[in-house]
């Protein structure tokens, strides 16, 4: 099997052959029914283990701002975005760490993204493996668990399927603002050429800051409690100590 880095496809593929995920998220493409406050947030429906950031506005809140968690002054028919204030800043040069929720809950992924170089690493119930890209045309896959290592070729785009904050993010679609919680939503469609199955990314966005505080993968043909939720925990500029070749000596080759 070859194991290229996978975290966007992966994720994606799970989310549309899973049907006991339990958490529930908009996921209508029509920018007329959700680029309003009022209209969107009434569709949403909270998931049943949902954190602060992964709640949705119900209808009691809807129609009122007077009970909100925060304000801001996000405008979802304006032109600013705050993915464009994000990619500014972070875009081939960032280090985050992500955890996931619902179907891959408790999932930890890092990844680190820069000059076309990739690390991405995943931990699940302590068992930690990762892949590095370290632009020498090979992909170094490492398990710590099993104490094993492959290697493959690296056709130079790898490094887009492990950057999962912008690699396949294509054009706005539609915002919304959770009143409940003063989180902005960005919904962008998926570049299947990266991500292997159309869908829509939405990130969500402190209404205050605009930090980035959560991005939700939505494959289409799914079911919309099917989505993949990643709270981020810290996003900074890349380590490039992870970015270089690893250190194989106490692995054995599969």
């Amino acid at each position: 099997m070859n194991k290229k880095m996978v975290t966007i496809i992966a994720a994606l593929a799970m989310c549309t052959a899973m049907a006991g995920c339990t958490g529930s998220y908009t996921a209508s493409s029509s920018k007329a029914e959700t680029t309003t406050t009022t209209t969107a947030a009434a569709e949403s429906t909270a998931p049943a283990e949902s954190t602060e950031d992964e709640s949705t506005a119900d209808e009691s809140t809807a129609d009122s701002t007077s009970t909100n968690a925060g304000t801001t002054d996000y405008d979802v028919d304006g032109d600013f975005r705050a993915f464009e204030q994000l990619k500014d800043k972070y875009e081939g040069n960032y280090l985050a760490n992500l955890t996931g929720q619902m179907s891959n809950n408790g999932t930890k992924y890092t990844i680190c993204i820069k000059d076309g170089k990739a690390y991405q690493a995943l931990t699940v119930q302590g068992m930690k493996s990762y892949t590095v890209c370290p632009g020498d045309g090979k992909l170094y896959n490492v398990s710590e668990g099993t104490t094993t290592y492959s290697i493959e070729d690296d056709d130079g785009n790898q490094w887009k399927s492990a950057d999962i904050l912008f690699g396949a993010t294509l054009d706005f679609d539609h915002a919304y603002i959770d009143t409940t919680t003063n989180v902005v939503h960005e919904y962008y469609k998926l570049d299947s050429s990266v991500s292997g199955g159309e869908g829509q990314i939405v990130y969500g966005f402190d209404g205050a800051t605009y930090d980035l505080k959560q991005v939700v993968l939505l494959p289409d043909g799914a079911d919309e409690s099917s989505a993949v939720y990643f709270t981020v925990d810290s996003i900074g500029e890349a380590d490039d100590s992870l970015l270089a070749v690893p250190d194989l000596s106490a692995y054995t080759k599969e």
